[in-house]
């Protein structure tokens, strides 16, 4: 059985001291047990609700991996680790639903123009719920601390989350705050940050499928000692800081177009409150 290192910040919720226990033997785990770690992590709802047969059947593992996943993570069994899910379940103000139920039209017709922003707009909506009930104060307030005591920031979010950096350095900018966006058009990623050190920031975008090459400055930025705020999906994400400084971020899609809504809101309130607590 892997060894779990102790928690060390006991004023964590149980499901925050959950995730970083398995962040620290995630990368020991055996396949089936990464497996199982993958799903629960994608899918707390359904751990809260579910059976050790439900799990193991939608998660493709036996019953018996459940139950050892459960142990592996310092729990006596299944139903003590399930009560952590059930909890924070329980503390939810907000029911939002698991995805956009997909919308087509069985006549061979063209779906409407109408019918489609309905479509992005639920997303939007969905992924801003989420946001809601899932963001902590405390974590925010702190996010927005190491921010605001940096003399560089450094921005990074490649693909998808790209757009939503352009915007956050369109922010900054206004409110005449020194940063720099790292994944140029030139190619010149690690050149962008050559000077970066304990004294900046960086602010980290990425969900799943987390870009190999997000991960790749994302490691060379920890090596430089910067301090790392992550937005991401996952406690089990590959960007994750050693700090456990990090923003749980989920988008919801509309077939198969994933929404940025929450992502936006996030870094106009990060710059907003980085700027009002500079003064």
């Amino acid at each position: 059985m892997t060894e779990i290192p102790e928690d060390p910040s006991p004023s964590q919720s149980d499901f925050d001291a959950f995730h970083h226990r398995l962040r620290l033997c995630y990368a020991e785990l055996p396949k089936r047990l990464v497996q199982l770690a993958d799903f629960v992590s994608d899918a707390p709802d359904e751990v809260a609700l579910g059976t050790v047969s439900s799990l193991a059947s939608q998660a493709g593992v036996q019953p018996s991996t459940v139950v050892r996943f459960a142990r592996t993570l310092g729990f006596a069994g299944f139903s003590d680790m399930q009560a952590v899910f059930r909890d924070r379940l329980r503390v939810r103000n907000v029911t939002y639903r698991e995805r956009v139920n997909a919308l087509h039209r069985v006549d061979g017709e063209a779906v409407e123009a109408s019918v489609i922003f309905n479509g992005f707009y639920e997303a939007a909506q969905e992924s801003l719920r989420a946001l809601q009930t899932q963001l902590m104060p405390d974590r925010l307030e702190a996010a927005v601390t190491t921010l605001a005591q940096a003399e560089c920031l450094y921005l990074l979010g490649l693909r998808r989350s790209m757009p939503v950096i352009r915007y956050l350095s369109y922010l900054l900018a206004k409110l005449d705050i020194r940063h720099q966006i790292i994944g140029l058009e030139t190619g010149m990623e690690e050149e962008s940050f050559a000077h970066a050190g304990p004294k900046d920031a960086a602010l980290l975008l990425s969900y799943k499928a987390y870009a190999p090459r997000t991960v790749e400055l994302f490691e060379a930025l920890e090596a430089r000692q910067v301090p790392v705020i992550s937005m991401t999906d996952s406690a089990a994400s590959p960007v994750i800081p050693q700090s456990g400084l990090w923003l749980e971020v989920h988008e919801a899609d509309f077939q198969g177009f994933r929404s940025n809504a929450a992502s936006m809101v996030l870094v106009s309130t990060l710059a907003a409150a980085v700027a009002e607590r500079r003064g």
